[in-house]
């Protein structure tokens, strides 16, 4: 099993919560379980969230073959901030602007290192470093169940590119439902042609080494446009004012240079899926 959040330890001290922000509205919306609202809005003691996600995910991009994988959850948040709705796939964030309707900041992420041996269908192929990203996002809450969110981030390592994730998500407290609150809608993502070809693109030299080795891929230069578009759900459960659960899936359907590589078309698939589970614990601290 990998650990495919190794971002979130290196800067997801912000990702469920870090979004201390420099301007925040005190007649927020609200867009959570409403039965913690009332206390939580008036409590400005500092919490510490600590927990993970387990998840089935691909093997590689494009990979028609799945493993298990483990993201950390790391957060530190005040506790009037601790019911507002996240997404399992939000990268982590800090806010720098906050109105409680709006919010704008930097966010980052780290994209896994693929090693040509753990897979069949690499053989031949170059192994990719470690990606690091970083960025600006923006989400609008247009109404109190209705969020929508934007990152744009530039990458270095492993690809040097820009990659964008846009995503909207209709959010629904159902009380009928044991409390849990529901989530769910689009995704797209864009991407340069520096992200697309070093994952999807197959070098002369890498083709001729993989055909010696019997996988019989050609050379294919990827350039960059519209990644994939998919859709994506949650349900979360707080079982406790200290203790949340969730479940969560995500499907991405590759397009155009990603889904065209003989990666893909000769040994992935364009239909790409993670799913999984996670389990949190929240610390309170007693301080301001």
């Amino acid at each position: 099993m990998r650990s495919v959040g190794f971002a979130s330890v290196v800067v997801v001290a912000g990702t469920l919560g870090l979004t201390a922000s420099i301007a925040h509205a005190a007649d927020m919306t609200y867009k959570g379980d409403p039965a913690y609202a009332p206390a939580e809005s008036r409590d400005r003691q500092w919490t510490v969230t600590l927990g993970g996600y387990v998840m089935g995910v691909p093997t590689w991009m494009g990979s028609d073959e799945y493993e298990f994988g483990f993201k950390p959850i790391i957060s530190i948040n005040r506790a009037d901030r601790l019911s507002e709705f996240k997404s399992f796939n939000d990268n982590p964030s800090i806010a720098l602007f906050d109105t409680g309707v709006f919010e704008a900041g930097i966010t980052g992420t780290m994209t896994w290192k693929r090693d040509s041996s753990s897979s069949y269908a690499l053989r031949g192929m170059s192994n990719i470093d470690y990606a690091y990203q970083i960025g600006g996002y923006a989400q609008w809450f247009p109404m109190d169940w209705l969020r929508l969110r934007g990152d744009v981030r530039y990458g270095f390592g492993g690809f040097e590119g820009v990659v964008a994730d846009f995503a909207v998500d209709a959010i629904h407290f159902s009380p009928e439902l044991w409390g849990v609150t529901l989530s769910a809608g689009p995704r797209m993502t864009l991407a340069s042609s520096g992200y697309v070809d070093t994952y999807y693109g197959i070098t002369p030299a890498e083709a001729t080494f993989a055909q010696a080795l019997g996988n019989p891929l050609t050379p294919y230069k990827a350039g960059g446009g519209i990644y994939s578009v998919g859709f994506g759900g949650q349900v979360v459960k707080r079982f406790t004012e200290n203790i949340t659960g969730s479940i969560f899936a995500e499907y991405k359907y590759l397009m155009d240079d990603a889904a065209d590589s003989p990666l893909v078309v000769q040994n992935g698939d364009r239909n790409q899926f993670q799913a999984g589970v996670s389990l949190a614990y929240t610390f309170f601290l007693g301080f301001e």
